[in-house]
């Protein structure tokens, strides 16, 4: 017999659909599910299957062998329309059932039970259950398990919709950020080119040029996120001229790298920490009159370092200061660290500042 059509067939494709699951390759994480089951459960096939319009599409399987069938043949596809978990001691003594290929043939699936995934509007997507080629029952310790790891399929794909909507969502904030600094530096060039205060035009003119250095590495983090490896060499020689807006114009700021591939997320922290350096060795009052900014980047993936020094008038308290990560730039500068697995040690003796980075495990 045929499966029936869910009375929300509609609403349940357009659901399914929504997760993005269907033709995706086979990963271990729903693999494991499946072994698990079958091993739990004592029986040959396992699967987590997805009913689709005109098909039953596999997701993982163990004993099966396949990763679509027919709809006609679906076993599943009457499941979903029962209930939240079915079990089915002797498929051929149901009428829905008795009839089916996949059961009559020899050997053929005479017993079922699955696990009814549902969406995030409850409606059912599919199944994880297991099959066997003798009719019998499982304990109620195999039925929890079922019930388990069904909750960790649907856990997993809620996640990723979750994800993919965290970065619709930062696309476009950051699409609005970019255009809300582009907007204030050009209304901020403009008063600057209407006022006749030499004074005050040269301020605009200086907030204006910080603003766009903003922008531009805004835009250097948002590209980051959406490629693939880095080069930080070719990084940081198109960040250093954005970089160079933020000091004094008699200071001088000088960025090294070693020709180090790495992952947008390192590359993005290493730009941050960079970024937050410069900002705190001009904030406070260490690029007073002429100075310099140094960093140097060298090493590789898994054994790297990173130097930042200003030659200006950090104290040994300064030094501690910063270790006790007393300012918002020295508590970022620590929390991108962490999240590199790093420690960040900061030295002064009262001819600049040194703030080094490295792996713990080095």
């Amino acid at each position: 017999m045929k499966p029936s059509l869910h009375p929300q067939e509609e609403e349940r494709l357009r659901e399914l659909h929504r997760y993005g699951i269907l033709d995706t390759e086979r990963e271990k994480d729903f693999d494991e599910l499946v072994e698990i089951a079958s091993d739990i459960c004592e029986t040959p096939v396992s699967v987590v299957n997805f009913i689709d319009e005109g098909r039953q599409w596999f997701k993982a399987e163990v004993g099966l062998g396949v990763r679509s069938t027919p709809i006609e043949t679906s076993l599943c596809g009457h499941v979903i329309l029962q209930g939240d978990f079915v079990e089915i001691p002797d498929t051929l003594q149901d009428e829905r059932m008795a009839d089916n290929p996949l059961c009559t043939s020899e050997p053929g699936f005479r017993f079922y039970a699955g696990a009814v995934l549902k969406g995030a509007n409850g409606l059912p997507l599919g199944t994880l259950c297991v099959l066997d080629n003798k009719p019998r029952t499982l304990t109620d310790r195999q039925r929890k398990v079922l019930r388990v790891l069904s909750k960790h399929v649907m856990r997993e794909l809620n996640l990723r919709i979750a994800l993919e909507e965290e970065r619709v969502l930062r696309r476009e904030v950051d699409h609005r950020v970019k255009n809300s600094l582009a907007s204030i530096g050009a209304m901020l060039s403009m008063k600057a080119r209407r006022t006749s205060h030499e004074v005050l035009r040269l301020e605009l003119d200086d907030a204006s040029t910080r603003i766009r250095s903003l922008a531009s590495l805004h835009a250097e983090l948002h590209e980051l996120e959406a490629g693939g490896h880095v080069d930080l060499k070719s990084l940081f020689e198109r960040v250093q001229t954005d970089l160079r807006y933020l000091i004094p114009e008699a200071a001088t700021l000088s960025i090294e790298v070693e020709a180090i591939e790495a992952t947008p997320q390192f590359a993005n922290a290493l730009l941050l920490i960079v970024n937050e350096f410069v900002s705190n060795s001009v904030k406070h009052g260490s690029m007073d009159g002429i100075g310099a900014i140094t960093v140097r980047i060298k090493g590789d993936a898994r054994s790297w370092s990173i130097v930042c020094r200003d030659n200006g008038k950090a104290t040994k308290l300064d030094a501690e200061r910063a270790m006790s990560k007393s300012g918002l730039g020295t508590r970022v500068i620590h929390a991108l660290a962490n999240s590199l697995n790093a420690n960040a040690e900061w030295a002064a003796t009262g001819d600049g500042m040194e703030l080094k980075v490295t792996p713990q495990h080095s």
